[in-house]
């Protein structure tokens, strides 16, 4: 039997750890090759318009190299993305360790209340009265998310409920038939949806650092 709390816990750790051990390298990179390439251009040399070799400085470098500090300032750029995509891998390690864990049962009580506070019980009557005005499935998920948001004061579990029920399809779901599990059928759907979200890889991280490096090679071979 899963320990809520402790295991609550337990995630947000492992989910803070995955986004700093990614966040501090990327910017670490970012800035050391940053600091690299300023150096570098500051103390580069070229060969103005009437053919006289000129020196550069940490004054006159961007003025100097005006293309070679674009690729600087897109490095600074980089951070950004860096952060957003340590955020993601983040959440996608925290998926995956729910799912390594066989803990998806810590996400029923959470579903069950959602739907208690949003969709009823869901029983029959519940169902006539749904067909009979008509669902609108927009409205009808766009309130669930704003339960779970309310409900759910783990921030990591909060976010991937949000993006389970955000791309889960209601629309083909026979809320009329008394013997169909309605509760038990999205419930399977947005664990099936964090499923296909719990794809760590770190591709576009190691492109971004690749980045970096190739930019101080660059300037290395052209200051």
């Amino acid at each position: 039997m899963i320990d809520n709390v402790k295991y609550g816990l337990k995630i947000s750790g492992y989910g803070a750890f995955s986004f700093l051990k990614i966040a501090v390298f990327g910017v670490f990179s970012a800035v050391l090759s940053l600091i690299i390439g300023i150096v570098l251009l500051s103390n580069g040399s070229y060969t103005n318009k009437l053919g006289e070799v000129r020196y550069s400085s940490f004054r006159t470098f961007i003025i100097d190299y005006p293309y070679l500090s674009v690729l600087l300032l897109i490095t600074l750029i980089s951070i950004y993305f860096v952060f957003s995509f340590s955020t993601q891998y983040a959440f996608r390690k925290v998926a995956r360790r729910i799912l390594d864990d066989k803990a998806e049962v810590l996400l029923d009580p959470i579903m069950d209340k959602v739907m208690d506070k949003t969709m009823g019980k869901i029983g029959e009557t519940e169902r006539q009265n749904m067909l009979q005005r008509g669902v609108d499935y927009s409205m009808l998920k766009l309130q669930t998310i704003n339960t779970v948001k309310e409900e759910t004061t783990n921030k990591w579990l909060r976010y991937l409920l949000v993006l389970g029920f955000s791309k889960l399809r209601l629309d083909d779901i026979p809320f009329g038939d008394p013997k169909f599990n309605v509760r038990s059928e999205i419930k399977s759907r947005v664990i099936e949806v964090i499923k296909d979200f719990a794809t760590p890889d770190k591709q576009f991280f190691w492109m971004i650092i690749a980045y970096h490096w190739i930019v101080i090679l660059i300037i290395s071979f052209l200051r």
